[in-house]
């Protein structure tokens, strides 16, 4: 499947291994018991090959109980200190100064054909058996003149791939060992949950130099609002106040923290520069692998879905909507902008604290066409992009929601102030009579998050910065270092054990 950079659209290619059996294969090269052996044709003659434990059955059914299986945390481990030795061994790379962004820089040397492995899964949601995908990012002119896919536009050399095996039953294994030429490289495999639990969860984009705690705490309390039980929030750059927000909802177990890192640069390539918004359409890829709920939310910190009966919560209408026709898949909610400041300049926090734009009814306005946003069901969804899932298992398909029943409201900063047309004048944040309890219980989780601390509100200086002339930074702010860098006082994601990527 392929869309056009250039229009920031999602670029997938899925492609089907060749499987065949290997006996006569050197058992240390490919580091063991494997007993299927998966090639790809790529540049520079990529091969992948699955690794299987030697105690575990060669023909073990698909369901059998998951004891029998090592878990793969010593994997990762293992396999992280491989590539990423211990920061105080590691070369600093000076574009970066010393930050944990520079935790990512490769002594290797790094070219434009390098393919950069992010995870592999084992993944049982295909009704056809189960597949081992792989998710990764590379420069499209590497894989173009392959059998994998063809390649359109320019604006954004890297995009990202899904590569799936052929339906696959034997043991699971626990790596994945690619060969590309004479060099090797180890993955470990991670699981799609056994099964999903009867909610929603919310993936957010990724969190690059993101500071603005007051909506991040708005929308974390209206996405519980709409019975939304977890939010994934995979992170680059973020605020100490942002962190402390962060830190209360996931203590209550609100909120799953993911690290993602930038992809390994060297002293003359850096491809987190090449590559739209840090490859943020992996991450909603990666999301459908991360989430365990039956369906799964695709959004922005600036966005909620507004269910227009006020009796009905989000998952009741998509339970509705499940029941009534067998080969849904996805919901689709129109895009309707949302004028509402929620901090105001200059910014008071005591000022603040009185949430004075949450006891108004905020205007929806109809200037502003733009692509939806999505709930899918996670066990049917193959592929997916940050405004709808395109693929489905099982011949599912996607279903537009009537305005009249639900919409997605955004609320950009650009939208604030705009003086049109009251598209839906029953669209309220809270009700006459819940406003005042509402807002007094919000106010006390300021409170209590910050205690007696008065938080800093820097987001009109980032939005300043990156809107700098000359520096656009669709690569996420790496393009605008020096300017974003002394904004705030950032905390940095480093590679971990959970989130690397691998060059090959």
């Amino acid at each position: 499947m392929l869309f056009v950079c250039r229009e920031r659209l999602i670029h997938i290619a899925r492609s089907r291994f060749v499987a065949t059996t290997d006996d006569t294969r050197d058992s240390s090269q490919i580091c063991g018991s494997a007993r299927l052996v998966l090639l790809l044709a790529l540049v520079g003659a990529l091969a992948i090959y699955y690794v299987n434990r030697e105690d575990v059955a060669a023909e073990r059914p698909h369901g059998q109980d998951e004891d029998l299986v090592t878990p793969i945390n010593s994997h990762q481990q293992r396999i992280f200190e491989k590539y990423y030795p211990s920061p105080r061994n590691r070369s600093r790379h000076p574009k970066y100064g010393n930050s944990n962004l520079s935790d990512a820089y490769s002594d290797a040397p790094l070219g434009e054909d390098v393919i950069y492995i992010y995870k592999a899964f084992y993944d049982t949601r295909d009704p056809a058996g189960p597949r081992i995908r792989v998710i990764l990012t590379a420069n499209c002119a590497t894989l173009a003149s392959g059998a994998l896919t063809s390649c359109l536009g320019d604006d954004c050399p890297y995009h990202h791939y899904d590569i799936a095996s052929e339906a696959y039953e034997g043991a699971i294994p626990e790596t994945v060992t690619f060969h590309r030429d004479d060099f090797i490289a180890e993955i470990p495999i991670e699981r799609s949950p056994a099964e999903y639990s009867d909610d929603i969860s919310a993936c957010l984009g990724g969190m690059h130099w993101y500071n603005d705690w007051p909506r991040l705490i708005f929308y974390v309390e209206m996405v519980r609002r709409n019975g939304i039980s977890r939010i994934l929030v995979p992170w680059q750059v973020m605020s100490p106040e942002v962190k402390a927000v962060i830190d209360y909802y996931k203590q209550k177990g609100i909120i799953d923290l993911h690290p993602w890192p930038l992809m390994p640069f060297g002293k003359k390539h850096d491809p987190n520069k090449l590559v739209f918004y840090n490859a943020q359409w992996l991450l909603t890829q990666y999301c459908n692998f991360w989430t365990k709920s039956k369906y799964t939310y695709l959004s922005d910190v600036d966005e909620m879905l507004y269910v227009r009966d006020r009796n009905w919560t989000l998952y009741e209408l998509l339970e509705s909507w499940s029941r009534n026709a067998s080969d849904l898949g996805g919901f689709s909610f129109p895009h309707t902008p949302l004028s509402l400041d929620l901090a105001q300049e200059p910014f008071d926090y005591e000022k603040f604290l009185e949430l004075e734009p949450l006891r108004m009814r905020p205007r929806t306005v109809v200037d502003d066409w733009r692509f939806p946003k999505s709930v899918w069901i996670t066990e049917h969804t193959m592929v997916s992009w940050v405004h709808y899932a395109t693929e489905f298992f099982a011949d599912k398909r996607n279903n537009d929601i009537p305005a009249d029943e639900a919409l997605d409201l955004h609320m950009r900063n650009d939208f604030i102030g705009r003086n049109y047309t009251d598209l839906y004048p029953d669209v309220q944040i809270f009700s006459e009579e819940e406003v005042e309890g509402e807002l007094s219980r919000i106010r006390g989780i300021i409170r209590e998050i910050f205690r007696d601390l008065r938080p800093n509100y820097r987001t009109p200086a980032v939005h300043a910065a990156m809107e700098k002339p000359g520096k656009p930074c669709d690569d996420s702010g790496v393009g605008c270092w020096e300017l974003l860098s002394r904004v705030d006082d950032w905390i940095y994601a480093s590679p971990t054990p959970e989130s690397f990527y691998i060059p090959v």
